[in-house]
């Protein structure tokens, strides 16, 4: 009976002990429950800028990053024949004109209950909560409508081709592609 009341005692001090670290650890995160968002503030106090800045700083990059990566695409399958450089630079302007809400569009349906693989009543939905107006919906309806007329072709194409390579396998850090027995 004795080691019971013991064995009890000890157990529930452990469980009070593991209760107060888990909500001292609770304490120490940011205020938005990220990391990453504590070391963004971080690294603008060490640059001695506003964290706006930051932000935008590391938009501008990210979307420098995304043009560089597609105009070397564009170039790639221009040299290998797909498209000529006139498409190219047809495709290429139509996602310049992209509307900056569409970077967004994914996150917004996801949280606000879009209809995948519907735009249109996606974008009622978003309208209707009030997430985004009347007019940027239309701006989106209008550029999804302005795509050049051949880019899903060229995306089954492409897409067909990847296919016939085979499946990426990771070995270490390097992608390699095995080529999939034919049935």
């Amino acid at each position: 009976m004795f080691k019971r009341k013991i064995t009890l005692g000890v157990i529930t001090g452990i469980l009070g002990v593991f209760a107060l670290a888990g909500t001292a650890l609770a304490q120490e995160r940011p205020a938005d429950g990220t990391a990453h968002n504590s070391i963004n503030d971080r690294i603008a106090d060490i640059l001695g800028i506003d964290r706006e800045s930051l932000d935008s700083a590391i938009q501008t990059a990210h979307k420098e990053h995304r043009e560089a990566k597609q105009d070397e695409h564009l170039a790639g399958i221009v040299k290998a024949g797909t498209i000529t450089q006139e498409q190219a630079d047809e495709i290429d302007a139509w996602k310049d004109a992209k509307p900056e809400i569409m970077d967004r569009l994914k996150k917004l349906a996801r949280q606000y209950g879009g209809i995948r693989g519907n735009l249109e009543a996606t974008l009622n939905i978003l309208v209707e909560k009030e997430v985004i107006t009347q007019a940027e919906a239309n701006e989106i309806i209008v550029w999804k409508d302005g795509q050049p007329t051949y880019l899903d072709e060229l995306r089954e194409e492409l897409r067909g081709e990847r296919d016939v390579r085979g499946t990426k396998v990771r070995r270490g850090q390097r992608w390699s592609r095995h080529i999939l027995p034919s049935r």
